[in-house]
């Protein structure tokens, strides 16, 4: 299942119905489930039965109410109640009976999905008139556990805030009228919520350090609403970087109002303007989404093993090293206006470059280079048209990069081509980089093998003649036979 919300229209299931039902009530939750073995689920091919305990059913409505009340002291909608216990009548389809039993919201211990939330019926009161009710399913885990274990707390925090989501609206992107029109949205903040309420769940912080799956940085080029290859659990790092970056946390809970407000008009509800407005927000007007789309690039250049400690994202160390690209002469492409973008690694000498583009006036480009006491410089690339010639600065000589981003523009996305390349090519032997090699380029090296100085990466780049990772004699032959041809 790639969307843990489940629309009316295309579920197999409705609210269970146990044969030995058992529940277990809290101030806002009831949970329903079975100590039976007499019920089963064909799910994925395979019969699972239903069979659990108090014990876990008592840990899960536990986990709610701890969850729920960290919701609401920030200010999030409650769920919505799914009946009227005003209503008395037992033949009505809006008694009680056929929601839970009362009005209390109904978590369901089955096995369609390892969490899931459904929602049922309009709740159409002001000011987000286009919210559901909802009820939730959370599996019993083969009634293997007497307690929600810690690897799976996640599971609560996330199907609750899709409860609390479905109260704003389920105007949920893809094409307009299609339920899961805005999907990743859903996604996406649920998945950066789990650490919200339970700080030491590693469930997402296991999907950023695996650099075998699609995430922001295995392909920082695919946009922030994209749900390829559920793409939209992993994007939850883009929800982390607002609220780290900005320092609000309150962005969340705007972005959703935001939406709910949208959704209430009836009309498809696009994202971005709602992140520009949340952002200008937070920020008292002083951060555009062109602003935050390049400060997302930056923050994910210095993960894994570029992480720096106590800058950019808390336990970057741990997470998978952004892919960088290689200047190529061939043309790249990404998506503009959505938050994709192209990190290019760039060599020591590769400083003089070219960056062809027909879109140039849409391209945000930034030069991240080191000083020699390793402090980062960064600076903004102008790029003023179709060729954009422009002459780096790499003080410490060692490897720098470019981060290229989309304008935002609030016009429909397209896919932005450019073409980068090195206008001066590299010459073997040119330690000094003064585009000569002659006997100042010896002494360096010799200064290299005598340990007297401490070569940078181009420097050894350039004197490594043989390319065997050492520089030695053989290394001074070389060069000497390069200067004497």
């Amino acid at each position: 299942m790639s969307n843990c919300i489940v629309a009316p229209d295309t579920r197999t299931f409705e609210r269970f119905q146990f044969t030995f039902p058992e529940q277990i009530e809290s101030e806002h939750f009831i949970v329903h489930f079975t100590t039976s073995n007499a019920d089963s689920q064909f799910v994925n091919e395979q019969w699972l039965n239903l069979q659990c305990n108090f014990g876990y059913a008592q840990s899960v409505i536990e986990l709610a109410e701890y969850a729920l009340a960290i919701f609401m002291e920030a200010d999030w909608e409650m769920m919505p109640p799914d009946c009227d216990e005003g209503i008395t009548d037992e033949e009505s389809p809006n008694h009680c009976n056929n929601f839970g039993g009362n009005a209390l919201y109904d978590i369901y211990l089955a096995n369609d999905a390892v969490g899931l939330v459904a929602p049922e019926n309009p709740y159409p009161v002001e000011p987000y008139i286009g919210g559901f009710t909802s009820f939730m399913q959370v599996t019993p885990l083969g009634n293997d556990h007497t307690f929600v274990p810690d690897w799976s707390v996640h599971v609560i925090a996330h199907e609750l805030h899709h409860a609390i989501q479905i109260r704003y609206g389920t105007s949920v992107s893809g094409e307009p009228g299609n339920y899961a029109y805005n999907g990743w949205l859903y996604e996406q903040t649920s998945t950066y919520m789990e650490n919200v309420i339970f700080p030491a769940s590693y469930h997402f912080l296991v999907m950023m350090g695996n650099c075998n799956i699609t995430s922001p940085l295995t392909y920082p080029e695919i946009s922030i609403d994209s749900s390829v290859d559920i793409y939209q659990y992993r994007s939850a790092l883009w929800q982390k970087f607002l609220v780290e970056a900005y320092g609000d946390s309150t962005i969340n809970r705007l972005i959703w109002e935001g939406f709910g407000l949208e959704t209430a008009t009836g009309n498809p509800v696009n994202m971005f303007p709602i992140y520009e407005s949340a952002l200008q927000t937070v920020t008292d007007g002083v951060t555009t989404l062109g602003d935050a789309y390049e400060d997302y690039a930056l923050w994910r250049y210095f993960t894994g093993s570029r992480s720096r400690p106590g800058e950019f994202f808390m336990q970057a160390a741990s997470y998978c090293t952004a892919n960088l690209l290689a200047i190529e002469e061939t043309s790249t492409t990404f998506p503009s206006e959505k938050g994709g973008a192209r990190l290019v690694k760039l060599l020591p000498y590769e400083t003089n470059l070219v960056l062809a583009s027909s879109a140039y006036d849409n391209l945000l480009v930034q030069h991240i280079s080191f000083s020699e006491e390793d402090e980062i410089l960064m600076s903004s690339i102008e790029v003023n048209g179709e060729e954009s010639f422009f002459q780096l600065n790499n003080p410490a000589g060692d490897n720098h990069a470019l981060l290229i981003t989309s304008e935002y523009t609030a016009e429909p996305g397209e896919e932005i081509e450019f073409t980068l390349s090195n206008t001066v090519p590299f010459m073997e032997g040119d330690i000094t980089g003064d585009s000569m090699v002659n006997i100042q380029d010896i002494i360096v090296q010799i200064n290299i093998i005598l340990h007297q100085i401490d070569p940078t990466e181009y420097q050894m780049l350039a004197a490594d003649l043989d390319g065997n990772g050492i520089i030695d004699i053989l290394d001074v032959i070389l060069l000497v036979n390069i200067i004497l041809s």
